[in-house]
């Protein structure tokens, strides 16, 4: 009687190692790709209140530069030198105040024809305020022209001929003279100037008397380019750049745009975001741009200055090397998943094999 005896053999289960390898790494990428998700999450976060703290820093920049030129004309409207050339101009209204008034139209007609060596312009542009003001801006670059008005909007003095000898018309004179009392500064926007031939920024004062009040006007025209030139030093890191924009999106200032005459993009998603408190934006654009915004106004300090402060990074050159990082988790998850399955198959088949090869011969004893 023949007796089977069935030897117990351990067999590695090729199929549930593979289940349970794939229920493994499919809950381990998708927690990966959460867990890469939530830090790209705040990394953006975090860097785009950097790019909002460079747009609170260009911002304070452009501020301090335009408090510095309300300053230095304060300054010019003390000098002695120009107080005497507007006494001088508004010693003839004790005379018939209406004839003075009519004589005005007459010069203004005449003033474009007039010689550089007429004695009328002579009196105006030769005299000892006119020199000043020429050797003043022959130091300030910044400055490409001054002049200075009396009472009536006269011109008393200037560092050339204007484009107009009568300023009291022009916006500009109307806000700087106001009351009569005090005045007020004038700070205009960016344009181009047909008298200075640039493009540049007005700039005016009052010449004010205790007794008398505003006895007459003092304009500077700034170089615009004093203002690109700082929205361009900005940096906020290595692909990050400032910009200096109307609120109906006209480009004062920006790296790429020139000076003047683009429209910037994205500009009502950067007035919606401005509106809802967003210290930044990411556009939909592509490539994907991370905007820093500051929730300041130049209008609530300057009422002609429409202006925001927008800087600007590209998000992949922000995230640096992070999406390359998280393709490289990825692909070594997947090759650890594939050389598993590998060798599962490899120990599967080598542990299957019989330690001893059967001999027929056996069978029949």
């Amino acid at each position: 009687m023949k007796e089977t005896v069935t030897a117990n053999k351990f067999r590695f289960d090729f199929r549930i190692f593979s289940i349970l390898m794939l229920l493994a790494v499919v809950p381990l990428l998708i927690g990966s790709w959460l867990l890469f998700r939530s830090y790209k999450a705040a990394y953006l976060d975090m860097v785009g209140a950097h790019l909002g703290e460079s747009a609170e820093m260009t911002f304070g920049l452009i501020d301090n530069y335009l408090q510095h030129q309300i300053i230095a004309v304060a300054g010019l409207a003390e000098v002695p030198t120009l107080r005497d050339a507007v006494r001088t101009g508004n010693e003839d209204l004790r005379r018939n105040l209406e004839e003075v008034r009519k004589a005005i139209p007459a010069m203004e007609s005449s003033w474009s024809t007039l010689d550089r060596k007429s004695a009328q312009m002579r009196s105006i542009l030769d005299n000892t305020a006119s020199d000043f003001l020429r050797r003043y801006i022959s130091i300030e670059k910044t400055y490409r022209e001054i002049m200075v008005t009396d009472f009536l909007g006269r011109l008393v003095a200037a560092t050339g001929k204007t484009s107009d000898y009568y300023q009291a018309d022009e916006d500009w004179w109307r806000e700087t003279y106001g009351d009569g009392r005090r005045g007020s500064v004038y700070i205009g926007d960016v344009k181009y100037d047909e008298s200075a031939k640039t493009y540049s920024m007005e700039l005016a004062q009052p010449f004010v008397e205790p007794e008398d009040g505003v006895i007459g006007v003092i304009k500077v025209v700034l170089d615009a380019q004093d203002i690109h030139r700082l929205i361009g030093s900005m940096r906020g890191g290595p692909s990050t750049t400032a910009a200096l924009i109307r609120a109906k999106g006209d480009v004062i200032s920006a790296p790429g745009f020139g000076l003047m005459g683009k429209t910037y993009p994205e500009t009502l998603d950067i007035l919606n975001a401005r509106e809802k408190g967003k210290r930044y934006m990411v556009t939909t654009s592509s490539p994907s741009l991370m905007l820093g915004l500051t929730p300041k106004n130049f209008q609530d300090v300057y009422p002609h200055l429409n202006w925001i402060v927008v800087t600007t990074g590209s998000v992949n050159d922000l995230l640096g090397p992070f999406p390359q990082h998280s393709r490289y988790f990825v692909a070594l998850v997947g090759a650890i998943l594939l050389l598993s399955l590998v060798a599962t198959l490899v120990l599967s088949r080598v542990e299957s094999r019989p330690a001893l090869e059967q001999d027929p011969h056996l069978e029949a004893l």
